[in-house]
């Protein structure tokens, strides 16, 4: 019997960011991304949209992936994130968004700003 200690997150950095403005728990966080099923159909992005997806991280608005990776970036990061089912939609899948149950998730990422 053992506890499941596999990570369900694998970041890529692919560009830098300063290094020293990192999000903490609660702030906002504005950022432009991409998501992609492992097959690369993508179901979701905002990189046409005229401003970047904000929300306050840390506190369960987005996808534990998410909120466990942003917190880790810095100010002008751009990562490749790789999240496992758990730390996204799980068993149930999110249908709306066309993404399958137990589905690993990959996300391009670019943290542009912090409030």
């Amino acid at each position: 019997l053992g506890t499941h200690c596999q990570p369900s997150l694998q970041p890529w950095l692919s560009l830098e960011g300063d290094k020293t403005n990192f999000p903490k728990k609660g702030d906002t966080v504005h950022c432009w991304y991409t998501g992609k099923l492992q097959d690369g159909t993508v179901f979701d992005t905002n990189i046409q949209s005229s401003k970047p997806l904000s929300f306050k991280v840390g506190v369960g608005k987005v996808i534990r992936g998410w909120d466990e990776a942003l917190l880790t970036m810095s100010k002008g990061e751009k990562a490749q994130l790789e999240i496992e089912p758990e730390w996204a939609y799980g068993k149930k899948g999110q249908p709306d968004a066309k993404i399958p149950p137990n589905a690993k998730l990959f996300f391009e990422v670019e943290l542009v700003d912090i409030e």
